[in-house]
Parts: structure tokens; C-alpha cells; sequence
């Protein structure tokens, strides 16, 4: 019977750059948690420049001095791929049938697709995984066209990009790691976010573990721990256009961060209807146009006002947006943690 070894090959970071990932980078540099031999920062293509600019400084100012090497991996440039009608990616929208006025939301796909897999292909290739040679793809014969399964059920056979080899034709596949390898993944999670943890992204090779929970630190208190070493300009990391912004970070953005917004306004509208899809795609959760979105605050009455809404729902959701955030680790597509 073969045994799994205790100790950890690699103990790896899931690092956001945002306030709890940064905290645990700060504290394994300065020697409080045990060495990290890496950390892994999955890009989606659309945080905002603050959040770039941050990591580039944990970069040079942290990790590098302390030999932690920060690795950078990506699927993407999701604002794209979504907006591409031959990738079939999209956005967890909420979305309002224009002919009953039915309101939904789309699946949260985006998370799995551009943060987990992308850290856990890296997380096989530093545990020694080996690398396929190219092979023809067979979604698309090797050819590097097909026509995407939508356009075929529309009996439309306008033939485009592979969406599954990027058009390369070939496939080159990320192998499992050698049998007593595996990896420590850290994740962020505070105590205020003990109902986020998950153990479902663990896997043979990567077992995720949380040490800001067996250290007792609660999200403020790795707030006053960045602001005491130099880091409490430290911000939210999140995509510009994430559905699950609350109306206060949707008036930050728009109040000190005007590039982001506009970013976020046009696509909006480019989002707003899809090949082969009936229903309209919005990002703001009153299912109105961004740039008129009821952003800002209003009075605890005017919460269920149907004139003042296109529908009714829950004010604190509105402004504080999804409790559960889009963390790999806590990814799900049902109903908010309390």
C-alpha cells in the first residue's frame, strides 16, 4: 500500500494581490510562516493598473528579497474572449428577457477558466510534470478552424478560430506530476470568511491550506498589519467589469478610477446581446445600462420602489456586492454565503 508523504514538495501561494494573499506573502517573508517556495498569480487580462502596479512592487520589494519566486500565468485576456462569439466564454451577467421580462444570471464559469486552471497547470509543471508534444487538435482536425457548436445549432456554418487550440491546430497537454509529489496551495481566507472555505480544488497533487485561519487573523487585522509595514494602500483585486461589484465599488471605480470605468461602460454595452442568445446581458444587478446604473446611495425606502428599480432586490447585496467574492478556491454558482 503506498502511503502519501506528509511533508509537502512545494508550498505555493494562491496570491490575488489582494489584502489577505498580500498579508500571507509579507508574513512567510518575514519568516512568521513557514518558506514558500513560490506563489502564483493567475491574470485574467482585466484587474485594474492599481492592482498591477501592486504586484509589480510585492515583486521587487518582497518576494525577490526573500527568494520567493512570483509566477505569472494566464488563459487569456478574458474581455476579449467573452466579447468573442467563436470562444464561447462569458460572464456570470445578470441577464432580463426583453420580450417577458424574466431576470436571471449566467453560470459562473470565469473563475475556473481563468484563475484555478491556469494555477493548478503551473502547479503540475513545478512539481516536475512533463509537457505532451503538439499533437493535431481533434475539435478542429488539426486545421485550427471549426465551426463553433452555437453557429451549429443555428444550422449557421460560418467556420471561425478554434476556440480550444487558439487556432494553432495543435494541442500540447500538461501531464499529472510525479506519483509522491504534491503541493501545499495557501489560500487567503480570513476568519470572517470561514464559510468560504472549500476543500473542493484539492487534488491528488494540491492540498489547500489556510493559514491566516490558524494564525486567528480576521481581514482587518491583516489591514492594520499591511498599514504597519508600509502596505495599506493595498486594493481590492477583482476584474473591472465583475458582475458581482456592489454599487460601492462600482462609485469608487467611477469616482477615482476613471479609466477603469470607461472600460467597464463600454463593455457593458459591447456584452449587451449575443449570437444565439434571447436574453440581454448587464453587469450592474438593476439589469439597467452601467453608465445609468442606481449606483449611488439612496434612502432605505427607496430600496423596493418598482419605479425606482426595474425590479426588487436586496439592498445590502446591491451595495456590497457578492459576499463570496471570486476566490478559485470558494468558486460557486448558488446562493451567497452568509
Amino acid at each position: 500500500m503506498t502511503t502519501h508523504p506528509t511533508t509537502p514538495t512545494l508550498r505555493l501561494l494562491s496570491l490575488g494581490a489582494g489584502i489577505q494573499s498580500t498579508a500571507l506573502l509579507l508574513l512567510a517573508a518575514e519568516g512568521r510562516l513557514p518558506g514558500l517556495d513560490g506563489a502564483i498569480f493567475s491574470d485574467t487580462g482585466w484587474e485594474p493598473a492599481a492592482v498591477y502596479q501592486h504586484l509589480d512592487r510585492l515583486e521587487t520589494e518582497v518576494a525577490e528579497p526573500a527568494g520567493i519566486p512570483i509566477h505569472r500565468v494566464s488563459a487569456g485576456r478574458i474581455q476579449d474572449d467573452v466579447l468573442n462569439p467563436d470562444k464561447q466564454r462569458s460572464l456570470p451577467a445578470h441577464t432580463r428577457d426583453p420580450e417577458t421580462g424574466d431576470h436571471g444570471m449566467l453560470n459562473r464559469r470565469c473563475t475556473q477558466t481563468y484563475k484555478l486552471t491556469p494555477i493548478m497547470r503551473k502547479t503540475r509543471l513545478l512539481l516536475g510534470a512533463a509537457t505532451s508534444d503538439p499533437t493535431p487538435c481533434r475539435y478542429c482536425d488539426g486545421t485550427g478552424t471549426r465551426i463553433a457548436p452555437w453557429r451549429a445549432k443555428l444550422n449557421d456554418h460560418t467556420a471561425g478560430p478554434c476556440s480550444v487550440c487558439d487556432a494553432t491546430g495543435t494541442l500540447a497537454r500538461v501531464g499529472q506530476p510525479p506519483r509522491d509529489t504534491w503541493a501545499e496551495q495557501w489560500v487567503g481566507f480570513s476568519t470572517d470568511e470561514i464559510g468560504r472555505v472549500s476543500t473542493r480544488a484539492d487534488t491528488r497533487y494540491a492540498k489547500s491550506r489556510h493559514p491566516l485561519l490558524e494564525l486567528g487573523m480576521s481581514r482587518t487585522q491583516c489591514e492594520a498589519y499591511l498599514k504597519s509595514r508600509g502596505w495599506g494602500s493595498t486594493a481590492k483585486s477583482a476584474c473591472i467589469g465583475c458582475p458581482f461589484h456592489g454599487n460601492a465599488e462600482w462609485r469608487r471605480m467611477r469616482d477615482t478610477d476613471p479609466e477603469s470605468w470607461a472600460d467597464a461602460v463600454r463593455f457593458d454595452k459591447a456584452y449587451r446581446t449575443g449570437p444565439g442568445l434571447r436574453h440581454e446581458r448587464f453587469l450592474h444587478i438593476s439589469r439597467r445600462p452601467l453608465d445609468e446604473a442606481p449606483i449611488d446611495r439612496v434612502r432605505p425606502s427607496e430600496w423596493k420602489q418598482d419605479d425606482f428599480f426595474d425590479a426588487v432586490y436586496d439592498a445590502e447585496l446591491a451595495e456590497n456586492g457578492d459576499p463570496d467574492g471570486c476566490s478559485p478556491y470558494a468558486c460557486r454558482s448558488g446562493s451567497a454565503a452568509a
